[in-house]
């Protein structure tokens, strides 16, 4: 073998070596990525879960909890708190939006036909945030054209945001929300949007759970 030869050969063997070194560091380097890539997917999933955790919707009145303080008024006149809720289980139906009312009408037509209200109070809550043109009287006297008489002391007017902020019922929703307290005034449970079969039967449940 020449020198010219060796050299040649020598060459080659270390262009060889440095392609093998280069795919080994490439290898490492796709297992590193990939390693990378599931720990920030497990970081993401825990960091997520987390957040549904400690920002629950029920953050603040979570089951078992008393009902937020708040004060209303009676189609009737009456000024009504939350100590009201204490001594019978109670059923609030919360009407966010003039768009939910079709569902409160629902919701307290179903509930009021397959519940003994001599065991349970059904109460309709209007939360109003009223413009600075309106007073709560004027929201009361367009209540009274559209609630048939029997239900003006049923029917609450809550001219705040603060109940519906504490229960996480979100502002302007299209939906009712019902929900369901003992005797002590502790929030039983919660069932939100149309009154389904499925969702009434949750809140007779609820209902039942507490005899």
């Amino acid at each position: 073998m020449t020198t010219a030869q060796f050299n040649d050969l020598m060459q080659g063997q270390r262009k060889r070596s440095s392609s093998r070194r280069h795919v080994r560091h490439a290898l490492h380097g796709m297992r590193f990525m990939r390693s990378m890539s599931a720990a920030a997917s497990i970081m993401w999933f825990i960091a997520s879960t987390a957040c549904v955790l400690f920002a629950a919707p029920w953050a603040g009145a979570a089951p078992n909890s008393p009902i937020p303080s708040f004060e209303a008024t009676t189609l009737s006149g009456e000024k009504v708190t939350d100590a009201k809720l204490i001594g019978q289980p109670t059923i609030l139906i919360v009407t966010p939006s003039k768009a939910a009312a079709e569902d409160t009408r629902k919701w307290a037509n179903a509930l009021r036909e397959n519940l003994d209200q001599k065991s349970i109070r059904i109460r309709d809550v209007l939360a109003i945030d009223l413009p600075f043109f309106m007073s709560e009287v004027d929201a009361i006297g367009i209540a009274k054209e559209k609630i048939p008489a029997r239900y003006h002391d049923q029917t609450w007017i809550l001219a705040e945001t603060r109940l519906e902020t504490a229960l996480n019922i979100p502002k302007e929703s299209t939906s009712a929300y019902v929900i369901i307290l003992n005797s002590e005034g502790q929030i039983i449970a919660r069932v939100g949007g149309h009154p389904t079969e499925q969702r009434v039967s949750q809140v007779e449940s609820a209902v039942r759970s507490m005899k």
